[in-house]
């Protein structure tokens, strides 16, 4: 779809001691965060099928998957069927996408997938932002499962619903919901069996086919200030984002040798991200049907699909700029003029 979310695996040694140490049954702001963490320390094959539902289209993609604590994971893709037999095999922060029909491997760096649940970078931003409760458990892929729903304490509405696993703590099953309450997404694993025993040949490059960098980005950083006085031309930001957004980090990259600036808001599980750069290069609404909309007193187009909607704009100064967000055509174009 057009956007995901950036991921952060929670290593944190006192963490992964407190989950060893702690049975949290009745909390279920500690049950989520321990499924944050579930990552670094749990080991296991599965078959995931991933639902992204879109205003023109929805799309289901399956993957077998096999992931080795903390930080090696292979996606086999067994649908849709353009994608049959392509392969993701991620090591720490690279990964490297095996495109079998081109004969190719394109190397990302600092560009993580979202394994499972990935909820946020910042778990105590959600907190501050999202209110979690127990539903009633249920069984996901045979196994039993706590139920939380995250509940947006300035909007009131459900935006997340996870299904975690009582044993493990990994995240099992994950939806997401648009500000109607209607399904967007949905993450669920349709089998999946613990073990550590996973080769090491099973996480590595194949050999022989030419390798080509896609998305190099820098690792981000929380200096939002830094980021944009090194960009190299007289960035902006918006001076309005919605209750609970807030700057959480940035980045610069060259994106198709374009110099690009990055900065990423967060309210802990909904993301916008903004891109800009000072060669006047738009983003590419190949395979959409982008309408025209007002951002301020300029003119942009955009493409919306479920709950995610991205927005580009030519700004004063040859600016040229791209929003992404979990959010509404209205609430993007309000961010967007605010720039």
């Amino acid at each position: 779809m057009l956007h995901r979310n950036l991921r952060t695996v929670f290593g944190l040694l006192c963490a992964s001691l407190f989950w060893i140490a702690v049975a949290p049954a009745d909390n279920p702001s500690l049950v989520l965060q321990l499924a944050m963490d579930a990552p670094a320390h749990v080991s296991f094959v599965g078959e995931v099928q991933d639902l992204e539902i879109g205003d023109s289209k929805s799309v289901a993609t399956i993957y077998r998957i096999e992931h080795r604590a903390p930080d090696l994971t292979q996606r086999w893709y067994e649908a849709p069927q353009a994608l049959y037999g392509d392969s993701v095999i991620s090591r720490g922060n690279v990964s490297y996408n095996v495109d079998v029909k081109r004969g190719r491997v394109i190397v990302n760096r600092n560009d993580a997938i979202d394994d499972q649940v990935a909820i946020a970078d910042n778990f105590g931003l959600l907190t501050q932002n999202y209110r979690v409760f127990f539903a009633p458990d249920q069984t996901v892929a045979g196994l039993p499962a706590r139920v939380l729903f995250l509940v947006n304490k300035h909007t009131g509405e459900t935006t997340m619903r996870v299904w975690i696993d009582r044993k493990t703590s990994l995240v099992l099953q994950k939806e997401r919901y648009a500000s109607n309450g209607s399904l967007t997404s949905q993450v669920r694993f349709e089998q999946i069996r613990y073990t550590s025993a996973i080769p090491a040949g099973v996480f590595a490059v194949p050999t022989g086919l030419p390798r080509s960098d896609g998305q190099n980005h820098a690792l981000p950083s929380n200096d939002i200030t830094a980021m944009v006085k090194a960009a190299g031309f007289k960035a902006r930001g918006p001076s309005y984002l919605p209750d609970g957004f807030v700057p959480v980090a940035g980045d610069l990259s060259d994106v198709n040798g374009i110099r690009t600036l990055h900065l990423l808001y967060s309210d802990g599980i909904r993301t916008a991200s903004l891109f800009q750069n000072a060669r006047g290069i738009a983003a590419n609404f190949a395979g959409y049907a982008p309408r025209g909309v007002a951002v301020g007193g300029a003119r942009g187009q955009f493409v919306q699909e479920g709950a995610t909607t991205l927005l580009t704009w030519q700004g004063s100064g040859g600016l040229s700029f791209t929003l992404v967000g979990d959010m509404s055509r209205d609430e993007l174009v309000k961010i967007a003029a605010s720039v």
